[in-house]
């Protein structure tokens, strides 16, 4: 496989290999729920109380990207791709 394949194929960032794209939409809904998931933590009141306006709106902003992810693309491996990424201060 040449380099311009595997970058299509791949999803890197800064050069750095951060996940393989997904030849399926049910691996991009699984990836996006798993996300979802692991924000949902976020939200507890002892953490959510602790975040600044900004970090509250970056948080529902990265949830709101993920829920209208399947409906933003064309094709899984275009939404894989562009998977929205978690605010950097999480």
């Amino acid at each position: 496989m040449s380099y311009r394949e595997e970058m299509t194929l791949n999803k890197y960032v800064d050069g750095v290999l951060v996940g393989q794209s997904s030849s399926s939409w049910g691996e991009v809904r699984k990836r996006r729920n798993n996300l979802l998931k692991l924000s949902d933590l976020w939200y507890l009141k002892d953490r959510w109380d602790g975040f600044n306006t900004t970090q509250k709106g970056e948080l529902n902003s990265f949830r709101a990207a993920l829920r209208d992810l399947p409906e933003s693309y064309d094709t899984p491996a275009e939404a894989w791709l562009n998977m929205p990424v978690a605010p950097e201060w999480s």
